[in-house]
């Protein structure tokens, strides 16, 4: 076979194979079982990090409420659908535990200071809509929640 018969056989060949992949993606790749990553399990101290949990929560409107619960006491950032914060809305925490009425929608945290802390809501539909009430995630076992009236 001569060598520029052989080069535009290969190219023919390599062709197919990525039209091929294209066509279906799945056959383009090893069959190679997926891996799954364990991670050691947490240090026994009570981090900050290990001690926070955290809830994603639809609120309505495309609205997501991010709740967040750690030590230190609840804390709620607002989130559009694709997961960026909203800005105007800004953060509740215990300094700050609710929206003013000019943000345009109703968020407090009930009982901040308390060992169960919830998030009451109110998006859509007017004076007349009832609130939703969300719970905050637990704390791990290990860990306090600080100026908590238990």
């Amino acid at each position: 076979m001569r060598t520029y018969a052989r080069a535009s056989l290969g190219a023919a060949l390599a062709g197919a194979a990525l039209a091929g992949a294209l066509l279906d993606p799945a056959a383009a790749r090893p069959a190679v079982p997926p891996t799954v990553s364990v991670l050691p399990p947490a240090p026994s101290t009570s981090s900050a990090k290990a001690c926070t949990a955290s809830l994603e929560a639809s609120i309505g409107a495309g609205v997501t409420a991010l709740l967040t619960l750690s030590p230190s006491g609840p804390a709620v950032t607002f989130e559009d659908g694709p997961g960026t914060p909203i800005p105007g809305l800004g953060r509740l925490d215990r300094k700050h535990p609710a929206l003013p009425a000019s943000a345009g929608i109703r968020a407090e945290i009930l009982t901040p200071y308390g060992p169960a802390p919830r998030l009451r809501t109110k998006v859509e539909g007017g004076a007349e809509a009832p609130y939703q009430v969300q719970d905050f995630p637990r704390l791990p076992g290990n860990c306090r929640l600080h100026g908590a009236g238990t």
